[in-house]
């Protein structure tokens, strides 16, 4: 639990992420000043890997694809942060064109459309992607994810939401949020307060750890106490 030595700080600049106490004012030169979670959403994009992203090099315009930027095992660009199995690292991306349309969806359906002989072209229009969609025998076939907003069937829902490093982290960004509104705060915010600034403090502290709540997600450790104001 390395994650897990020191008590942690929630930017204060507006980005939302957790950091170091001692790393809070170096990241104001670089902080954006948007909650992280906005560059997650909309889900515009699926990452394929395999068979699948073969097909969609070959069945798609280069409009809609997009060269993933990986790093490790991690997805840079688009939707950061998220973690991929070795068989992604040499997969697509693939762009819905359509507002409100999922990566995922606009992909099946596109797929679809092309494999029973349909032009794609009604795949590309706002106006006829519904009925293409009835048409193809796909209507209702995904549910959304009320936590991320991707489109996923109704039996790989619940392990997506279990599973997914995009879906976990919104999840517990909702949860840090919920509890803040509820007067809680992370420990630089209370700096001044004679709160304990260490897992140390915090351990020989009964008082403080009465009122502490850990949010973990999964690349770091949210600590919020709950204020006595």
């Amino acid at each position: 639990m390395t994650k897990c030595e020191y008590l942690t700080a929630r930017c204060p600049y507006g980005c939302e992420v957790w950091l170091h106490p001692k790393a809070v004012i170096p990241h104001a030169d670089r902080c954006r000043g948007v909650p992280w979670t906005e560059s997650r959403r909309p889900v515009t994009e699926v990452l394929l890997a395999n068979e699948d992203a073969d097909d969609a090099r070959a069945l798609l315009p280069s409009s809609v694809l997009v060269k993933p930027n990986i790093s490790g095992d991690r997805l840079l660009n688009p939707r950061p942060g998220m973690r991929l199995h070795d068989s992604a690292v040499q997969g697509i991306v693939v762009r819905s064109p359509l507002d409100g349309i999922t990566g995922r969806r606009w992909w099946t359906v596109a797929r679809a459309a092309v494999t029973e002989g349909s032009s794609i072209e009604a795949a590309f229009c706002p106006e006829r992607f519904d009925a293409l969609e009835r048409s193809l025998g796909l209507e209702g076939r995904f549910v959304r994810c009320e936590v991320c907003g991707d489109d996923m069937t109704a039996r790989g829902l619940r392990g997506h939401q279990r599973s997914n490093s995009v879906c976990r982290f919104l999840s517990d960004a909702a949860e840090v949020r919920t509890l803040w509104e509820f007067g809680y705060r992370d420990p630089f915010s209370l700096r001044h307060d004679g709160v304990p600034i260490t897992w140390t403090e915090l351990s020989s502290r009964a008082h403080w750890r009465n009122r502490t709540h850990i949010v973990r997600f999964r690349l770091w450790t949210a600590v919020l106490y709950r204020s006595a104001k």
